[in-house]
């Protein structure tokens, strides 16, 4: 479930902590959310809302979706759309990388100045939008919080 790239890619919103189940039952916040092993807890924070994942509900869709909606309640960015942009900007990372890989391989045989100054001109381009790339992730996860009631 955890390897679910929406999963793992969302979880950048949230303080993950895990627990023994026998410390869970005396914590004021978690104390009888649940009775299952293994389970997950998404608490919203704002009113100290909990959602209970445990057995059939111990899936990636399931947790995703309890996931945006206590981002919902906390964070003005919706969470479905800043992990859709990730995952966009990852795989034109990819793409760039591999591009970039493809031009060096045609540089090291290329005998022609020409051809070989052309395609290191190239590959500086796509070296500079790699770069804006990941200036633009970076930026993407600084969420804003809403102000509390």
């Amino acid at each position: 479930m955890l390897k679910d790239e929406k999963v793992a890619r969302g979880m950048k919103a949230f303080r993950c902590v895990k627990m023994h189940p026998d410390h869970a039952d005396v914590d004021p916040v978690t104390a009888g959310k649940g009775k299952e092993v293994p389970r997950m807890l998404v608490i919203e924070p704002t009113k100290m809302k909990v959602a209970v994942l445990e057995k059939g509900k111990l899936k990636a869709s399931s947790l995703f979706k309890a996931m945006q909606k206590a981002s919902g309640k906390v964070y003005k960015e919706k969470l479905k759309t800043v992990v859709s942009a990730h995952l966009k900007i990852l795989t034109e990372q990819d793409q760039l990388q591999n591009a970039i890989k493809t031009l060096n391989a045609k540089i090291a045989r290329e005998d022609d100045d020409k051809k070989q100054a052309k395609a290191k001109e190239e590959m500086e381009e796509l070296k500079t939008e790699l770069a804006t790339l990941t200036e633009t992730q970076k930026t993407l996860w600084k969420l804003t919080p809403k102000k509390s009631a």
